[in-house]
């Protein structure tokens, strides 16, 4: 065994010659190839994957090959495909063998490739064959599959059209390539370009808040189909298939790719949006840039101004050389702004036609001004200026009561607001977000149709108003109200889960019980119970604090104390009946019941049977707590008061232009975006979870240390030289060592544990949604081998399963959102997992 501890020393002394540092990353590729296994290896671009790859093959004396994964990489790209070959007059078919026909097999940046393709790799590092139509081909060995995947993606984006929350407004991908001209800072042979706009946009956090956060701008080409996402309230958006979305998927919380949604699913879409400002041109920076004579007084910024241009953009025109507005319905909101108007200096002319009144400013400065200073457009079609979503807070209210009172129909509890412009009502969307109203859009068309109702009606009317308040006299204020879409997809089995290990559904007869149908939230568990998958806000609400108070019952000192006098109370408290109890001792009814009778403490219970009931009471109430304990924080964590699950209603699919776009978010890696805010959208996905199984090891390539980087600047930025490298290994010698890795022996004692380490990861759901297979078993123990040889030992130790148990099971374990929401990574899982296994 030492003697080849000589030889994979000197391979990575051998290494050092062209790769610096990186000494463990070596030493698990060369663990992978001992295992006859396949190794993914992650890390930023430019820390020298490919290189070491080459290397090491160069020092093996093995065929190397790259394939560079793309979204237009075929299979037969990879595996080869016939030709047509002519020789001495004759046609026949020849098969040309792809890059997969080598021992070591390079494949960068393979989450890049489409899942066909990636299919094609399956074939090759599971049975070392490859078919090519009716032809099976075998391949040389050893093979290896070493497989490169950055752990920033850039393509699940957008469509060019569609609009992102930048910068505390609204903007195109197309608005936002005109902003970015010259200001690239990165682009790659693939075509993604990244450009520094000094930006920000909202993002969803680990604890479900949006916060504001940096963030970057990046196109790519793109011609496969565009996947056209609408939900049930209206909400759109246009995406790369492999876009992925936050979704409810009957209670979990996952990121899915677009072309893997379905109408089942439910996107997390923002349910509000933080307060933020913008600053707006001074008045006197706006007279600077006037052609025309200065407007005669300064139009201050505020809430008066709010109405006056609400009220010109939703029930007025704009002409070249005048301004106007319009009203039949509301007098009082014409004087107002005939009012302000003088306030500004003008004096309307106010008429009456066919019972509507007019008042008309004629003013060339006053149109050119509003177009300097707030980017107000004349025309037919008035627009909405994109950064009126940063008014402050009273503007937003006063501009949205007056755009929307003017438009709009109120009746019924309902307000019904018409729109021709997509644009506008988007935008109306976005700032009724600022003010936590969710509403519903339908367009027929011809015309957008937005409906403010339930508990969105009575937020409206409290906090934003209307422009008449006659108009909402007679509207209770204080009724109870529901909205059909402010629904949470649940995990049936939690729900039902939780109600019975807190006894909430039995011993009905025990005095002093509270009835289950008393509850607030009994109408919605009882429709849980027959199968709906979702329960209403209020009620998962209602039942999340009403099952937190029964939990800080059942953890307090008083409680605890009932095991020793009242028993069945006790028992009842978590929802152990006799018969369980009985069984579990293995005593009959009568022992049981007598118990309960007199006391845990009574002479006349038999004190053995007493004892034993009491530690198993005391026992189970303990394992209660924690299981509640888990089941409650994933509902309480459904309850984000930023978001809401919006149900889809339709995907379809159309052409690209060519290009998409996104946003990269540094830390977060999400962002707000679509007509009417649809979705949190993010710019990564990682492999699939039955493709990366294939892989033996997913090992973390890290950046360098500074002395490692003052190393690599030494030897790359000065004069080149042409590094010849000695041949240690070969073909021969490598099936050799394969053969005797697996010969290596491991004490029984080790290879329990390697077992419960995997075991483990399917038992701890509190922060892991799916463990590993019995796969990571066999190769835990055999990578566990393989270091052994590497090292020199003739045994398995310990440390050799504490250090390849990470690379193991990075890609084999999911977490699940509530462990994304406390900021645990997957190492973290995997630590805990090792300090808890021992």
């Amino acid at each position: 065994m030492r003697n080849y501890k000589q030889v994979f020393d000197e391979i990575v002394k051998e290494a050092g010659k062209v790769i610096v540092g990186q000494e463990q990353v070596i030493e698990q590729i060369l663990v992978a190839i001992l295992c006859d296994g396949n190794a993914l290896l992650e890390g930023y671009p430019g820390l020298a994957k490919t290189l070491t790859v080459r290397t090491l093959s160069q020092l093996m004396d093995l065929k190397f090959s790259r394939i560079q994964n793309t979204p237009d990489l075929m299979p037969s790209d990879i595996t080869g495909t016939y030709i047509i070959e002519e020789t001495s007059g004759k046609r026949q078919f020849k098969f040309q063998p792809g890059p997969i026909f080598a021992n070591v097999v390079l494949a960068d940046e393979i989450n890049r490739a489409t899942p066909k393709t990636q299919s094609a790799l399956l074939e090759a590092m599971q049975e070392k064959q490859v078919t090519v139509g009716t032809n099976t081909f075998k391949l040389d060995l050893p093979f290896f599959v070493l497989a490169t995947q950055n752990p920033i993606e850039q393509e699940g984006s957008l469509a060019l059209s569609q609009s992102v929350f930048i910068n505390g407004q609204l903007k195109t991908g197309k608005e936002l390539l005109a902003m970015a001209e010259g200001k690239c800072i990165a682009e790659d042979e693939k075509g993604i370009k990244l450009y520094e706009i000094g930006s920000w946009t909202f993002s969803l956090n680990a604890s479900g808040k949006l916060e504001r956060q940096k963030c970057l701008l990046y196109t790519l080409p793109y011609n496969d189909d565009i996947a056209v996402i609408t939900t049930k309230t209206g909400k759109k958006i246009s995406v790369t298939k492999n876009h992925p979305f936050l979704v409810n998927d009957d209670g979990i919380i996952a990121w899915k790719k677009a072309e893997d949604l379905t109408k089942q699913d439910f996107l997390v879409n923002p349910s509000r949006l933080p307060s933020f400002e913008q600053k707006v041109m001074l008045h006197e920076d706006a007279v600077s840039r006037m052609l025309c004579k200065p407007i005669p007084k300064e139009m201050p910024f505020d809430e008066d101004f709010a109405f006056w241009i609400g009220f010109l953009l939703s029930d007025g025109s704009i002409g070249t050389k005048y301004v106007e507005a319009v009203q039949k319905n509301y007098p009082e909101a014409l004087d107002r702004f005939v009012e302000i108007s003088k306030k500004y200096g003008f004096s309307p002319r106010v008429s009456v036609n066919r019972g509507c009144r007019y008042a008309r400013i004629y003013s060339k400065p006053l149109v050119e001004y509003l177009n300097i200073r707030f980017g107000i457009e004349g025309g037919k079609d008035k627009e909405i200026p994109p950064w009126f979503l940063s008014m402050p807070a009273e503007m937003n209210r006063e501009f949205l009561r007056t755009f929307i009172s003017l438009e709009s129909s109120i009746e019924d509890g309902r307000i019904t607001f018409t729109q021709k412009s997509a644009k506008n009502m988007s935008i109306i969307s976005y700032m009724l977000l600022r003010e936590e109203i969710v509403s519903w859009i339908r367009h027929d068309g011809k015309i957008f149709r937005m409906k403010i109702q339930g508990k969105d009606f009575i937020t409206f009317v409290k906090n934003i108003g209307w422009v008449s308040k006659e108009k909402l006299s007679g509207i209770n204020l204080e009724r109870t109200t529901k909205s059909s879409f402010r629904v949470v997809p649940v995990d049936r089995k939690a729900v039902l889960r939780l109600v019975e290990i807190l006894g909430l559904n039995s011993f009905h007869t025990l005095k002093g019980r509270k009835s289950i149908t008393s509850r607030a939230w009994y109408g919605s568990y009882k429709g849980v119970k027959e199968g709906e998958t979702v329960m209403s806000v209020d009620a998962l609400k209602k039942f999340a604090s009403d099952i937190r108070n029964e939990l800080s019952i059942r953890k307090s000192p008083e409680y605890a104390a009932l095991v020793n006098t009242e028993q069945r109370k006790f028992a009842a408290g978590f929802g152990i009946p006799m018969t369980e109890i009985s069984r579990q001792l293995n005593v009959s009814h009568n022992v049981v019941w007598r118990i309960y009778a007199n006391g845990a403490s009574s002479a006349s219970s038999s004190s053995s049977a007493s004892m034993q009931m009491k530690e198993f009471l005391i026992q189970k109430h303990e394992e209660v707590v924690k299981e509640a304990e888990s089941l409650l924080n994933y509902c309480e964590a459904l309850l984000s008061e930023d978001i809401y699950y919006d149900r889809i209603k339709s995907i379809e699919y159309a052409g690209s232009d060519g290009m998409a776009f996104g946003l990269t978010v540094p830390r977060l890696q999400n962002y707000i975006a679509g007509f009417g805010g649809c979705g949190i959208n993010h710019n990564t996905y990682p492999l699939p979870e039955a493709q990366s199984d294939r892989f033996l090891l997913k090992i973390k390539v890290a950046y360098p240390t500074y002395e490692q980087e003052l190393q690599i600047t030494d030897r790359f930025a000065a004069e080149f030289k042409d590094t010849r490298l000695k041949v240690l290994l070969n073909k021969n010698h490598l099936l050799t060592l394969q053969g005797l890795t697996r010969q290596v022996p491991i004490a029984n004692d080790i290879k329990q544990r390697a077992v419960k380490i995997i075991m483990a990861t399917r038992a701890n759901k509190e922060i892991i949604q799916y463990g590993a297979s019995p796969r990571a078993s066999i190769g835990l123990i055999l990578a566990s081998k393989a270091r052994a040889l590497v090292q020199g030992r003739n045994h398995v130790s310990n440390d050799d399963l504490n250090l390849l148990a990470y690379p193991i099971l990075r890609h084999r374990i999911i977490l699940n959102f509530e462990a994304e929401r406390k900021g645990i990574a997957i190492d973290d899982a995997v630590k805990a997992i090792l300090d808890k296994v021992k």
